[in-house]
């Protein structure tokens, strides 16, 4: 009896915790769903159930007929070594007919700033693109059933390019040129800010909390000089 009790601590455990997610699982916000003739998008999601914003549409509906294409992008980051790390976006491009109808209409719900609102697209371009990270299936495997549901809209070619940041950490000196400033706030704005710190910090010989401030700091000119010649 004392070795059963035993043995089925761990199994109740594990129970539970397997209910637990799957219960958390069934919760998971969707991003993007397919049917015969519509493409839904989420724009955003509230992380709390108590805000005022019911009268923003935060799902995008659009027929097939209203979409040029859906491509996949692609950026491959070498952050150290000949092994890269890939971030994957989905890319929408609404037709030319309403391009300008669902800018001006979506625009402002994706710019807005509330706290409790997390925002699942980026609008640039005329362009809706998704950062495909947590969601699933696979990008390209919702693609083939996009193309399966709705043979009518156009799977465009893989947008594909490299950040190659290997170059960077040749010496101690942090006094780097301002293309290689550049590539470490590009690689921080793909969601590697963490890794550059932890190299910076490593092959720099400098603090983490040193390392950190450094990347705080081009961030601020980068964002700084972006500013200055969009106003001109």
């Amino acid at each position: 009896m004392r070795a059963a009790a035993w043995a089925s601590g761990p199994v109740f455990l594990t129970l539970n915790g397997y209910v637990l997610w799957r219960v958390q699982a069934s919760h998971r916000r969707w991003i993007a769903v397919g049917s015969a003739d519509r493409l839904y998008v989420r724009l955003f999601a509230w992380r709390t159930g108590d805000h005022d914003g019911d009268h923003e549409p935060d799902v995008l509906v659009l027929e097939a007929t209203e979409i040029a294409s859906i491509s996949i992008r692609t950026v491959n980051v070498f952050l150290y070594g000949p092994k890269p790390k890939s971030v994957e976006w989905l890319v929408i491009e609404p037709a030319q007919t309403i391009a300008h109808v669902v800018s001006s209409h979506v625009r402002p719900t994706l710019t807005a700033t509330e706290p409790d609102k997390a925002v699942l697209v980026n609008h640039e371009e005329g362009r809706f693109t998704i950062e495909w990270k947590w969601w699933r299936p696979a990008l390209r495997v919702f693609l083939q059933q996009v193309a399966r549901e709705c043979p009518s809209i156009v799977i465009g070619p893989k947008d594909g390019s490299e950040l190659d940041l290997n170059g960077i950490w040749r010496g101690i000196s942090l006094n780097l040129d301002p293309q290689k400033r550049q590539l470490l706030v590009r690689a921080m704005r793909l969601g590697f800010g963490c890794e550059c710190k932890r190299l910076l910090s490593r092959y720099k010989y400098v603090s983490f909390q040193k390392a950190a401030a450094y990347l705080a700091q081009i961030e601020r000119e980068e964002t700084g000089e972006e500013s200055s010649c969009c106003s001109t």
